[in-house]
């Protein structure tokens, strides 16, 4: 009997080839009409028959990838693929789907170690290595990366908003917010393209120090994004949830510009939203807590969420990792000190004194000092608060003027909460911050009273200008003055005093 040539084996059942081939006609057909989960079954079919079949693994990959199966995407080249050469050509891809899945060390690793050298090289290899980058906190790096991009592949990314974004957030978190203006006009891009990048120039003039423009900025990106996710027909939840950042940040603003009552309800109504954006609620938290403290609406829940951002070491929680800048950490690090300060944590929060103290510049050393004079004070230690705050004044803490100036601050009102109103008035001097402002004068002679020394008080009112009735002295502190003059019998120079208050 002669064999037979059609698409059965002898059993009647369609021979491999003739099943490999129907299977991947059904593949084929599923990836053209861009139905994945059919794909993905069909490439399964496949690989059932003809366990590690390059066509099919690719499908498979570019599948799930597509379904946002990242972590199977990643097994799947892990686990299934054998052959060298297709993990090779699989590499992008593995990378891409680890990032996705927040692992972005092992991602940044594979990209630049196992990918070829002309897939390192591509558009979309250096796009991926610039968001790994950020993600990792090297953002100077990212930046490069994108100016890179427009600079020798405009053709490419060019028409990418979500780039320019991307360059002007990398921008901003390396710290060269002043760059971002000149980069936009060279690539000729504006800031009011998309509430996105309205956002990051507002950031940039945030750094800068240009507020009034900054606020001008985050309103019209929180108008504008408004407006583009309500026609992306996002509900109202899904809308405040993309525009919290903006809304903390137009807190931050009015921080700074002294509107203390506006930002803290700004950081409030930040945290109130039901967020996934874990960084702006850290950032609005940890804002909150360091504007009104422990006793301030809504500040002792920021102090307890500032405990949950970060560890002892200075580690940030999983959630936070790549998402702010070392300044932002370091904030955090020592806020979240102070939260077990005012929390009475004790132990931990001289554990967290170590950390703060390691912290790069002066601020996390001065803090240290200032907590450790703290812990002792609720300890019930003063004499070792004092200790520590005036060797620290005496050493000049290593030419750091805001650490000695806190230090006097503190050791004054250690001295003054003891009844020991001479030495305030001697730890108070040299704090060039105090010297010719109203409040300064105020404290000054109140601890000169308090410690029986009128001719003391007359100094500091006299030193002032206010006991003459100079032209420009403070009216509380010429007030005072005009009071002592009165007590003792001087009325027509306080009547002089009250009448250059009056004109």
């Amino acid at each position: 009997m002669s064999s037979w040539r059609g698409g059965k084996d002898a059993g009647g059942e369609p021979s491999v080839d003739a099943q490999l081939e129907d299977l991947f006609t059904k593949l084929s057909q599923a990836v053209e009409q861009g139905s994945h989960k059919r794909a993905l079954k069909c490439a399964d079919d496949v690989l059932k028959i003809s366990p590690g079949d390059a066509d099919a693994i690719r499908c498979r990959v570019t599948a799930l990838i597509e379904l946002q199966r990242f972590a199977d995407c990643a097994a799947t080249i892990e686990k299934d693929v054998a052959d060298d050469a297709l993990r090779r050509d699989l590499a992008f891809e593995r990378a891409y789907a680890l990032y996705k899945c927040g692992k972005v060390d092992e991602s940044l690793g594979i990209l630049q170690t196992e990918t070829s050298q002309d897939e390192r090289e591509s558009t979309r290899a250096m796009q991926l290595e610039a968001q790994l980058m950020y993600r990792a906190g090297r953002h100077g790096e990212a930046a490069t990366i994108y100016e890179t991009l427009f600079r020798d592949r405009a053709d490419d990314v060019g028409e990418s908003s979500n780039t320019a974004v991307n360059l002007a957030a990398a921008l901003v978190a390396a710290g060269r917010g002043s760059d971002l203006a000149g980069s936009l006009k060279r690539l000729k891009i504006s800031p009011k393209d998309s509430f996105e990048l309205a956002f990051n120039f507002a950031c940039a003039l945030l750094e800068t120090g240009n507020l009034a423009d900054a606020a001008d900025y985050l309103t019209l990106a929180k108008n504008q994004g408004a407006e583009t996710l309500m026609d992306e027909d996002l509900d109202e939840e899904a809308i405040a949830d993309e525009l919290v950042p903006i809304d903390a940040q137009r807190a931050r603003v009015a921080e700074m510009l002294g509107r203390k009552e506006e930002a803290a309800e700004g950081y409030r109504a930040a945290m109130a939203i039901k967020s996934t954006d874990a960084a702006t609620q850290a950032i609005a938290a940890n804002n909150l807590a360091a504007l009104v403290g422990p006793r301030g609406e809504g500040g002792a829940d920021a102090m307890r969420q500032t405990q949950r951002f970060c560890d002892k070491d200075g580690k940030l929680n999983e959630a936070l990792v790549g998402k702010l800048t070392e300044a932002q950490r370091r904030v955090l690090v020592i806020n979240r000190a102070k939260a077990l300060l005012h929390s009475n944590h004790l132990d931990r929060c001289r554990d967290a004194l170590v950390t703060l103290r390691k912290l790069p510049g002066g601020e996390g050393a001065r803090e240290a000092a200032m907590l450790e004079a703290a812990l002792f004070m609720r300890e019930r230690k003063p004499e070792k608060a004092v200790k520590l705050l005036t060797d620290l004044i005496a050493s000049g803490a290593n030419g750091d003027g805001g650490a000695v100036r806190d230090a006097r601050l503190a050791l004054a009102q250690i001295h003054a909460s003891a009844g020991d109103y001479a030495a305030a008035i001697e730890a108070l001097k040299g704090v060039r911050e105090l010297e010719g402002t109203a409040a300064g004068a105020a404290t000054l002679v109140a601890l000169h009273e308090l410690a029986g020394d009128a001719s003391g008080a007359d100094a500091v009112l006299d030193g002032s200008g206010a006991a003459g009735g100079a032209v420009g002295a403070a009216p509380e502190v010429a007030l005072r003055a005009a009071e002592r003059k009165l007590t003792r019998g001087a009325a027509s120079e306080a009547r002089a005093i009250f009448e250059s208050v009056m004109n």
